[in-house]
């Protein structure tokens, strides 16, 4: 919006320098003077209203990426009893990591 007024304000000022004027009285000029800003007003204003006319481009950080390691499934082997000489029982089993 700031792009498209600064653009309105130069136009409008190039407009007012660019009027003929004699130590402060307007003079009259029938030629065809006046057509000659015609086409530079439209050029920019066309171009003001592409610039107008673009949505703005939001810029967002992408979320942080965690790489995790995938995990194997724990085997374990059956619980073994294994009965000692004094008639205590030990229970084992093995697995893997």
């Amino acid at each position: 919006m700031k792009k498209l007024i600064a653009i309105a304000l130069a136009m409008l000022s190039v407009v007012a320098i660019a009027q003929p004027h004699n130590h402060g009285h307007w003079r009259y000029n029938p030629g065809p003077t006046p057509w000659i800003w015609m086409a530079p007003t439209v050029i920019g204003g066309v171009i003001g209203y592409e610039i107008a006319r673009q949505p703005p481009v939001i810029v967002q950080p992408s979320p942080p990426a965690y790489v995790t390691m995938p995990v194997s499934p724990l085997v374990c082997s059956p619980w073994t009893q294994v009965r000692n000489l004094d008639g205590t029982s030990t229970y084992t089993r093995t697995c893997n990591q």
